[in-house]
């Protein structure tokens, strides 16, 4: 390869190769106004530095960060330029055009768009620059920049290695905005205000470093997204403007009085600057933070760089699905550290920025959700590859290249599936009677650890799971109007082979034995639940029983809350006997049998992809197949994490009873309502008082979980609740196709499930795989939460009556008895 390359070489857009910065300019100069420029590979960074290489590591051990960044920023700056590489520069810079011209030379490092890396800033960039002999020399002061004290120090705080870091630069075409012109920065989102919906656009008179450097005051624009609408303008004092020198750099020069407090760009080009901030956005997949600049009367785009902080908006959107109930405290503080690892992880895997701040916090004891940042990553969806037939037909080798991880992904879920559950077996037989008040917490935190390490590509699951369905809806609604694509996809993915599937049929045999034997069934009857009674039921029923407990090893690790402080299955094993007299009522023909709803499904593929043309019917088949396969993925993933509440729940009740004997806390339990710092620093600490401040800590915050059960969260955090009127909106998200009229009847608690009527509309906050039985009585499902991708989705489809998600405050809207009329292909629900 070459040593310098221009932007449209075909190996330019490689991180490797020339740098975050580089790279993302020949992306973009590939579809986007980008001045003209070429690279200097990182290849020439590692040539240059092989002959110090060894000395500049025994600077390195020898020196404090200080002494060392100085001592080899001294190094490199006092290099000769040989006369071979000025003229390979000159030569590099006559074929783009730019011998003559102004040019600005910008660090590049390979490290800069590293997952949890950010090192915008760490290096230099110089401006102005004219001829070979003046580039060369720039070049190699931003080879020292790689060397700066802070950029120095952030990489021993990443723990990377000075010596693997390594650095490209890109000389580009300076656009010579004069003080008449303007330049500045745009975002194709409005993060400051948290507003998807607008694009930001800071502008000032002459250069844009002014304004990338917050150095001063600038204008601001808020615009529509399509330029057309102005939703807000700030003028600044703008009294001087920083342009290039004839004779090389840059310098600043007055404005005008009346300039100054003038607006630096008209209504036309701010309207053409958001559409660009727009057009970076879907040319990357991703809202953008863009240079912008006008010379001649020409916008040319600088730089872009994707936006990974946005103003947080908590609310139960995201949240109330997973998180219907409140949380414990050491089970958040548990749990969080694991979901962020996992974020981090699953964007890396999917080739989506890195987000810089927290997508879920506990407010009140209650779960809330980063919406924007929900917003700005959830269902990332390559649209301009979407946009019709022939886009498509023109994608597919990009499509191919760029998602080849999703068919690779479950392949290495299930590899290490294995390395998880042997983890499991071990860590739920570890002897805990021998380990003192440090050891069972750090066998606590072995559970914790093994839990955050087999999560880790999860979310990834869910969200290409998203992306897969808006995929296969997108293909379905170019052949068919909106509702019968829907229609049709709800056929397509319905049934699929889930976990909860097997487990739902093995929950329909046991109830065919209780069904088989009057006895048993009547004795069911004769209460309202089996709490209390399971002991009477083994004594009177052992043959039932006996099967009841091969069950409940299989699956007695299935939830009925997130939390770790509520009990599974098998501590609470009458739940699923309540759910076993329910479904013994039902007639063995009472709902549609699977083989015909399978026979419905592949008659609908058949019909698909028979309407497609030839060379897209494999593509879509396997779209087809990754969603049926991503669903039956997401299903078991979250039926295996499950699997960590056993061990967890059995070393914190032992955990719980050795700080109550050490007169800790008052019961066992109480060690939920601690955070995680607070315990581990009384134990690590291991003294008297040390742990006998646990006891108020653990009163206080019992006190208010206990207060946060008796209470209904905002649904956004610190506003008023949302109108409950009958006349409210009542438009939620299409679960599963069918339209319904019945009475409704809501359900909080799997207690309310023994009185559950058949026939009725289920309306809940959210369902989980405990509420099986209900699906089978009801005639629609109406939840607070959740979309296509909830487990009531799913369920409903799987059984074939409709569904809504998303019907906000649901549980508090309506009333039992009350008849609706509900649409799940619409996601509408109406009061009759």
């Amino acid at each position: 390869m070459s040593r310098i390359i221009d932007f449209t070489h075909d190996d330019a857009t490689r991180l490797d190769v020339s740098g975050g910065k580089g790279a993302s300019l020949a992306k973009s100069a590939r579809e986007l106004p980008v001045p003209p420029g070429v690279i200097v590979t990182a290849e020439t960074y590692a040539a240059i530095l092989e002959p110090v290489r060894r000395k500049i590591r025994g600077i390195l051990q020898e020196n404090t960060t200080e002494a060392a960044a100085e001592k080899v920023q001294e190094l490199l700056l006092g290099m000769e330029l040989e006369d071979s590489w000025v003229k390979e520069v000159d030569a590099a810079l006559e074929q783009v055009g730019l011998a003559d011209r102004a040019v600005a030379v910008r660090s590049s490092g390979t490290m800069e768009d590293l997952p949890g890396a950010a090192f915008a800033g760490q290096h230099d960039t110089f401006l102005g620059e004219r001829g070979a002999t003046s580039v060369a020399r720039a070049v190699l002061r931003c080879y020292a920049s790689l060397w700066n004290i802070h950029a120095m120090k952030y990489r021993d705080r990443l723990g990377l290695d000075h010596l693997q870091a390594s650095m490209a630069v890109v000389v580009q075409q300076m656009v010579e905005v004069t003080d008449e012109e303007a330049a500045g920065v745009a975002f194709s989102i409005d993060p400051v205000r948290g507003d998807l919906t607008t694009v930001l656009v800071n502008a000032s008179y002459g250069l844009g470093e002014t304004v990338v450097g917050g150095e001063a005051e600038v204008d601001e624009y808020l615009l529509s997204r399509d330029g057309a609408e102005e939703r807000g303008i700030r003028v600044a004092s703008k009294p001087a403007a920083l342009v290039v020198d004839a004779d090389g750099g840059t310098r600043e020069v007055d404005i005008a009085p009346e300039r100054a407090e003038a607006e630096a760009i008209d209504a036309d080009m701010r309207a053409e600057v958001a559409r660009l901030a727009v057009q970076a956005e879907d040319h990357y997949g991703f809202p953008q933070d863009i240079e912008w600049a006008v010379s001649g009367g020409d916008l040319f785009l600088l730089q872009s760089r994707p936006i990974t902080r946005v103003a947080a908006r908590w609310t139960r959107d995201e949240s109330a699905e997973r998180y219907p109930n409140p949380v414990t405290p050491l089970t958040w503080d548990l749990v969080e550290t694991g979901f962020h690892a996992s974020l981090r992880h699953s964007f890396q895997l999917m080739g989506l920025p890195p987000f810089g701040d927290k997508w879920f916090a506990m407010r009140d004891f209650y779960i809330y959700g980063n919406q924007t940042a929900v917003e700005l990553y959830s269902g990332r969806f390559p649209t301009a590859m979407f946009r019709d037939i022939d886009s498509i037909r023109q994608s597919l080798p990009d499509i191919a290249r760029q998602y080849g991880w999703v068919q690779d992904l479950p392949v290495q879920w299930m590899r290490d599936l294995d390395t998880y559950l042997l983890g499991i077996g071990r860590l739920s037989h570890t002897s805990l009677e021998d380990k003192d008040l440090e050891g069972l917490w750090d066998h606590v935190r072995e559970i914790s650890d093994l839990g955050s390490w087999y999560f880790l590509p999860n979310i990834a699951i869910s969200l290409t799971q998203s992306m897969l369905y808006k995929g296969l809806l997108t293909l379905l609604s170019m052949k068919l109007p909106d509702e019968q694509a829907q229609s049709v996809f709800d056929q397509l993915v319905a049934q699929t082979d889930t976990k909860t599937g097997q487990v739902n049929d093995e929950l329909w045999q046991l109830s065919r034995a209780i069904r088989a034997t009057p006895d048993l069934l009547g004795w069911l009857d004769s209460a309202p639940s089996a709490e209390g009674r399971m002991d009477e039921l083994r004594a009177q029923f052992p043959a039932f029983a006996s099967e009841l407990d091969v069950f409940l090893e299989r699956h007695g690790h299935r939830e009925l809350d997130f939390d770790a402080y509520h009990p599974t299955w098998v501590g609470a094993p009458h739940i699923v006997v309540n759910q076993l007299r329910v479904l013994a009522h039902r007639e063995a023909g009472a709902q549609v049998s699977s083989n015909q709803l399978r026979a419905q499904q592949a008659e609908a593929e058949r019909q698909v992809l028979d309407a497609v043309p030839d060379d897209l019917r494999y593509f879509l088949q396997e779209v087809i197949r990754l969603a049926r396969t991503y669903t039956a993925l997401d299903d078991l993933e979250h039926y295996q994490t499950t699997r960590l509440n056993l061990p967890m729940r059995r070393a914190l009740s032992a955990l719980g009873q050795r700080l109550v004997e050490a007169e800790a806390l008052d019961e066992p339990d109480d060690v939920y309502f601690l955070h995680v710092d607070t315990l581990e620093g009384a134990l690590r600490e291991g003294s008297a008082d040390a742990l006998a401040s646990l006891r108020p800590e653990a009163q206080e915050l019992r006190a208010g979980y206990r207060a946060a059960l008796e209470s209904d969260p905002d649904w956004v955090h610190g506003e008023a609740d949302a109108d409950l009127s009958e006349e409210a909106d009542m438009c939620g998200t299409a679960g599963s196709t069918g339209q319904v009229e019945a009475e409704v009847f809501v359900v909080h608690s799997p207690d309310d499930f023994p009185q559950f009527p058949v026939g009725a509309i289920l309306i809940a906050r959210t369902t989980n795989p405990a509420w099986t039985a209900l699906f089978y009585q009801a005639a629609g499902v109406i939840t607070e939460s959740g979309g296509a991708l909830s487990h009531g989705a799913v369920t409903a489809r799987e059984l074939g009556i409709p569904a809504v998600m998303g019907i906000r405050d649901a549980t508090r809207r309506f009333t039992n008895g009350q008849r609706v009329r509900m649409d799940g292909g619409q996601g509408t629900v109406a009061l009759v």
